[in-house]
């Protein structure tokens, strides 16, 4: 089952050491920007059986929750890894005491254990709340055949408007159960798959704005271990490169790690926040500035106590 890769080969791997995890110096909003809202972003809760995950991941929504009217907090998303066995269902229940809508988003975890079906499953409402409540609403198909593996997989790719920004979630989980493997991304490049339902959710980009379209996932859209390797990622940037002007960033969890980077040859930003799980019961806050025709994003990492 997936497993975390150890801190320190994240760190090598990524070409940063410790020093580099502490909050990344944030520019100011661009000239002329107003405040709009926030969204905050939880990942890697890891809940699995009754234990001190849950109460960490109860801290963040109880923290969430009171930060909401003073931070402008509207939306909040979990970047996978949320919980399996007896804890899927009891971390659905602890996400449904958000006070905003909530987006879930799977891991590999999930995966791994056998039930990405479940996962759907589970959150079939909240899913459902959100094609009600959101403008452009757009899901990918589920329960594909997946030729790579010659069995069903139960992809979980959406998107939908928000506020004049595009926000995009994608399934790059792997089905393989390799220890190394298991834990990277990958395009599933088939009718049905990840790849060709991103290119056309970048088909249908609107170019009348800039900094617009927000990417969401599991594994973070960089080359590395937990990420890509150099041929899939250079798919990903082929894509993403001719609407760059609109592509602001790809946020992510699954490293375990708060780190940020810039995929010049995508045209993105890549920050991947740490898991809730263990050491520092870490959030990410976004604050979405903007002037109607372009946005821009502050961003905090919020250490919760539980």
């Amino acid at each position: 089952m997936g497993g975390r890769l150890p801190q320190f080969l994240v760190l090598a791997l990524l070409g940063c050491g410790p020093g580099d995890m502490a909050d990344p110096q944030q520019p100011a909003p661009d000239e002329g920007h107003v405040f709009l809202f926030s969204f905050a972003l939880i990942a890697d809760p890891h809940i699995v059986e009754p234990s001190e995950r849950d109460t960490r991941l109860l801290a963040a929504v109880d923290w969430i929750n009171d930060a909401a009217e003073a931070r402008s907090i509207e939306l909040t998303l979990v970047l996978g890894d949320i919980g399996w066995g007896e804890g899927l269902a009891n971390a659905e229940a602890h996400l449904a005491g958000l006070a905003m809508s909530y987006v879930p988003i799977m891991g590999d975890n999930e995966v791994h254990a056998g039930e990405e079906e479940a996962f759907g499953e589970v959150f079939t409402p909240q899913y459902a709340a959100l094609e009600a409540q959101m403008d452009g609403f757009r899901r990918g198909e589920i329960g594909t055949y997946n030729p790579e593996w010659s069995q069903t997989s139960w992809f979980q790719n959406l998107s939908f408007d928000y506020r004049g920004l595009r926000f995009v979630m994608l399934d790059w989980i792997s089905r393989d159960d390799d220890v190394f493997y298991g834990e990277m991304a990958t395009l599933h490049d088939f009718e049905g798959g990840t790849l060709p339902w991103f290119a056309e959710e970048l088909g249908d980009v609107s170019t009348d704005r800039s900094e617009n379209v927000l990417l969401f996932s599991h594994h973070p859209m960089l080359m590395g271990p937990g990420g890509f390797d150099v041929a899939d990622l250079e798919e990903i940037t082929a894509l993403t490169a001719p609407v760059g002007e609109q592509v602001a960033a790809a946020w992510a969890g699954h490293l375990h790690v708060d780190h940020d980077e810039t995929i010049y040859a995508g045209g993105y930003d890549v920050h991947v926040t740490d898991a809730t799980w263990d050491d520092d019961n870490t959030i990410r806050v976004v604050e979405v500035w903007g002037n109607g025709t372009a946005f821009s994003f502050v961003q905090e990492h919020v250490i919760v106590p539980f």
